[in-house]
């Protein structure tokens, strides 16, 4: 069913195109075909979806079916979990609040939080916003800490565990868990990937911008990238459209929960993610250069805005983010080398799903660059 509904939906798009002729061997088409296909062949990939932005032209293109036998393909109304590539939105939020005078980098964190965390500093150096925003705060990975020990054992009742926890975690007790992480290491020196550092730096946007986090990335993004359909907390009309997520031995699995959703509660289309390619793409946008600087640098690691920032002979200075959700696992890349953009996404979330989503990239890369 999965390769019908491929076949169909790759049809669909060549026959809507301006310009048929034109279309029908265009090789961006041809090569998402090509590589959806193939990662379908796998047994628990049943839906892919691939954006991508090359040289001024974007495509969103959609294949198999969301719920296995139920004929039902994604389309570009499909709302998928995005997982961590949702810290890279928040970098470029924290990255226009520097534009705009509203923090500074070198700003200790407690300037803007209303409660007084003594533990946020160690041997007398604090927490700077700029430790937070590329993982070097030394804050815990996720809080409740009760979290961090169910992932030492990476099973496929993990989700449900996980959610379990987070239902009922209210932001008065993510407060009280933040007074009992204890900073061992002096900010700046170390990278440690943290969930909490992105949200807590959406509680220090909150209180600068008197607004929610969810209302601050709504109206950026759609003022600034064209991004209609991208959410924190879905309205109603919109939550239909929400994909179910897979797990690893195939199970439908809950959606994830979070405070403020910075670290990794992003929604959206891809015909959203692909405007956010472009986005990303534009060199002459301050915010987006601001974003891709590097603020940390440790041997072949350097990060940006909550932004990895990464070098190859073969593809230059490159951005890439992976998300991994329970039930999602998506790859975004930026390649200004050669004026591209490629994100993908499956509703399957397994141990090597991330790998097997890379393959593709690579492979799409190889096909356009």
């Amino acid at each position: 069913m999965k390769f019908i509904i491929s076949f169909l939906s790759c049809l669909i798009l060549l026959l809507s195109c301006k310009n048929p002729e034109k279309k029908a061997v265009d090789p961006v088409l041809v090569s998402m075909t090509k590589h959806a296909d193939s990662l379908l062949l796998d047994p628990k990939i049943n839906a892919v979806s691939i954006g991508i932005y090359k040289d001024g032209e974007k495509y969103s293109a959609h294949y198999g079916e969301l719920d296995k036998g139920k004929g039902n393909p994604p389309t570009d109304k499909s709302i998928y979990e995005i997982a961590s590539v949702s810290k890279t939105f928040t970098g470029i939020l924290v990255a226009n609040a520097v534009l705009e005078g509203k923090l500074s980098l070198e700003d200790d964190i407690r300037k803007y939080l209303k409660e007084d965390f003594k533990n946020f500093e160690h041997e007398q150096n604090p927490i700077k916003i700029k430790h937070l925003i590329t993982h070097t705060s030394s804050m815990s990975k996720f809080l409740p800490e009760s979290i961090n020990a169910l992932f030492s054992d990476f099973n496929e009742e993990l989700p449900f565990k996980v959610y379990e926890i987070q239902k009922s975690y209210s932001k008065k007790d993510f407060f009280q868990d933040l007074h009992a992480i204890e900073i061992d290491t002096i900010p700046g020196e170390k990278y440690a990937y943290s969930n909490v550092d992105t949200e807590l730096m959406a509680e220090i946007l909150e209180n600068v911008y008197k607004k929610s986090f969810n209302d601050l990335l709504k109206d950026y993004f759609q003022s600034n990238a064209a991004m209609q359909n991208t959410y924190i907390h879905l309205p109603t009309h919109k939550q239909k459209d929400l994909v179910n997520g897979y797990g690893m031995s195939g199970k439908i699995v809950p959606h994830e929960v979070f405070i403020y959703g910075a670290d990794g509660g992003v929604k959206t289309t891809m015909p959203d993610l692909v405007n956010y390619l472009e986005f990303h793409l534009d060199t002459t946008h301050t915010t987006v250069q601001e974003s891709h600087r590097v603020l940390y640098e440790n041997g072949n690691r350097k990060m940006g805005y909550y932004l990895p920032i990464r070098h190859s002979e073969a593809y230059g200075t490159y951005y890439s983010m992976h998300g991994g959700a329970f039930g999602s696992q998506n790859w975004f890349f930026v390649l200004p080398k050669y004026n591209l953009g490629i994100s993908i996404i499956t509703n399957q979330s397994d141990l090597d799903t991330a790998d097997k989503l890379m393959k593709t990239v690579k492979a799409l890369i190889d096909d356009l660059k």
